[in-house]
């Protein structure tokens, strides 16, 4: 059959895709959708009305006995189907809003990993300058009684003495060091704006779909249908979230269940809001347990052992509280409680953007 049947040419007009029939080299008919990305008329040839799009080309330039063939012009995708020996259907893809899409999610993965580690090294200052402050007075104190000692014994021992004043100097050097790193860590305060967890939720998933789906992970959520407004630093508190969900495929990757799982409940209690982030993996020994939330403590063979750490001091920094319980299925759960905001109906909450 070498002529395009009327009932088809209807149903071409009727779909809200761009799509052309083209007899060999010569424009048959197209849509409304088509003309407006591509004004042409019927009789023209096929190369010339599609010259706005370069890369067409390939896909309108083969011969008609090879099948179905692609081009790609910048941001447009087309396909040539044939229909019969003589007629071909094309159909053109506007990848415009797929790619817009696509680059909004690079930037929000970029601009979440330059502010997370921003972070995390003004979160490690102070906890680095917590721990070591402690250690840095001891052996001042030491250093100072060792000195006074070593006069009363020996008062002659003036090289020994000399030595000992300078280490003294370099541990007080070193005190003030790190006491300037905790005034700018200090200094690193949330910035309070009205924020949506629920709107959270799914922004740091965006952030995360293609480790999910690379892991083949099933994503159960239990979320109110509507906001839960809190008030606080939205970076801050994705940082926490996003930590929190790669622990989890960390775990179910380190030993993969028959099918991995992460779950992610919210929930409203009162004056509080309770974020639950849990998987099926192996979950982890009451040793371990022990030491979660301590500096330095890591069982991943390359960690610093400072995320839990910093994720339970940024959630503190919001009033609200980290905590750790086990799954009665097996795994592990992590939740974080923020204090709602008084007026729960507030009309305006801010949007991450």
């Amino acid at each position: 059959m070498n002529r395009i049947d009327a009932d088809l040419l209807h149903a071409l007009g009727e779909l809200d895709e761009p799509l052309a029939v083209l007899d060999g080299d010569v424009l048959v008919a197209l849509n409304a959708p088509m003309r407006a990305l591509l004004p042409g008329e019927a009789g023209q040839r096929a190369a010339d009305w599609a010259a706005p799009l370069h890369g067409l080309a390939s896909a309108l330039g083969a011969p008609l006995g090879t099948g179905a063939r692609c081009g790609v012009s910048g941001e447009y995708m087309a396909r040539c189907v044939a229909l019969n020996a003589r007629h071909t259907l094309l159909r053109i893809t506007d990848e415009r809003a797929r790619l817009h899409h696509l680059q909004r999610q690079l930037d929000d993965r970029e601009g979440l990993l330059f502010t997370s580690r921003s972070l995390t090294v003004s979160e490690m200052g102070s906890v680095l300058a917590h721990e070591l402050n402690q250690p840095i007075g001891a052996t001042a104190n030491l250093l100072r009684g060792l000195k006074l000692r070593l006069a009363r014994r020996h008062p002659d021992s003036t090289d020994e003495l000399a030595a000992l004043d300078k280490a003294v100097q370099q541990v007080s050097y070193a005190s003030q060091v790190i006491g300037r790193v905790r005034e700018y860590t200090q200094s690193r305060q949330p910035k309070a704006a009205m924020l949506d967890l629920v709107d959270l939720v799914h922004r740091s998933l965006a952030l995360l779909d293609w480790d999910l789906q690379r892991e083949a992970v099933q994503l159960r959520l239990v979320l109110p249908a509507r906001p839960v407004p809190v008030q606080g630093d939205a970076v801050m508190l994705q940082q926490v979230l996003i930590n929190l969900l790669r622990n989890a495929l960390d775990a179910l990757r380190l030993d993969r269940p028959t099918a991995p799982l992460i779950e992610i409940e919210l929930l409203c209690d009162g004056p509080r809001a309770e974020l639950r982030v849990a998987d099926n993996g192996p979950g982890i020994t009451p040793q371990t347990e022990a030491r979660l939330f301590l500096p330095f403590s890591s069982t991943k063979p390359n960690g610093m052992g400072l995320g839990l750490s910093i994720c339970r001091s940024l959630i503190e920094m919001h009033q609200g509280r980290l905590w750790f319980s086990r799954r009665d299925a097996g795994g592990c759960c992590f939740h974080f409680a923020l204090p709602m905001t008084a007026d729960a109906t507030q009309p305006v909450l801010e949007k991450m953007a």
